[in-house]
């Protein structure tokens, strides 16, 4: 497996972007999600990679995170 890469980007309007790289399936939405909550909690947009995408053993593919 690749390395596990977040990037956190926080402009100077204080707008704040994450990429994960490394993570195959949703399993970088629970990884990034204390962030998120320590962050307010509000998602303004999401994107998800081909990554996202990809079957993990054991995991459910039709989680959806709101």
């Amino acid at each position: 497996m690749a390395e596990e890469i977040l990037e956190v980007t926080i402009s100077p309007q204080g707008k704040v972007e994450m990429h994960m790289r490394g993570v195959e399936g949703m399993a970088c939405l629970a990884m990034t999600q204390q962030l998120v909550d320590l962050l307010g909690g509000d998602v303004e947009s999401q994107e998800l990679t081909a990554e996202a995408y990809v079957e993990v053993e054991g995991e459910l593919q039709d989680q959806v995170w709101h």
